[in-house]
């Protein structure tokens, strides 16, 4: 069953993520990163976009997403500030395109994520490819 192209464009609910020192901690030891007292690695805004953003999108029974055959395309991010140990964040996902090429699909996923005062902190893009049967 290819993507469900009617679903581009789909928002989903947003989520509250913390930036806890603990799980700043354990990201920063898991990637090899200096760690919370040295602010927060940015790589660790993919522990928020998997969080609000790529799990609850992959799961969505409506975009017949075959996982088993998902190759991760492409990764963008786009930083304005650093994250702040101990900010609320609420992360917002939505699919921003469907596209089908040589038997492929492409699904864009935008998940931003805001601070407290609404402000974006970090914009992500993620490309993921659901390779054509064979």
């Amino acid at each position: 069953m290819p993507l469900n192209p009617a679903l581009e464009g789909r928002a989903y609910p947003p989520v509250r993520f913390v930036v806890e020192s603990e799980r700043v901690r354990r990201f920063a030891e898991a990637v090899g990163s200096a760690g919370a007292d040295d602010g927060v690695p940015p790589t660790f805004a993919t522990a928020p976009e998997i969080e609000a953003g790529l799990a609850r999108v992959v799961a969505d029974p409506e975009l017949g997403l075959d996982f088993t055959r998902v190759v991760h395309g492409e990764q963008e991010y786009e930083w304005r500030r650093p994250f702040r140990v101990g900010e609320t964040l609420e992360v917002r996902s939505r699919i921003e395109s469907i596209r089908t090429k040589g038997g492929h699909g492409f699904l864009t996923i935008r998940t931003e994520m805001l601070d407290e005062d609404g402000e974006t902190v970090v914009l992500a893009r993620s490309t993921l490819i659901e390779r054509g049967e064979v």
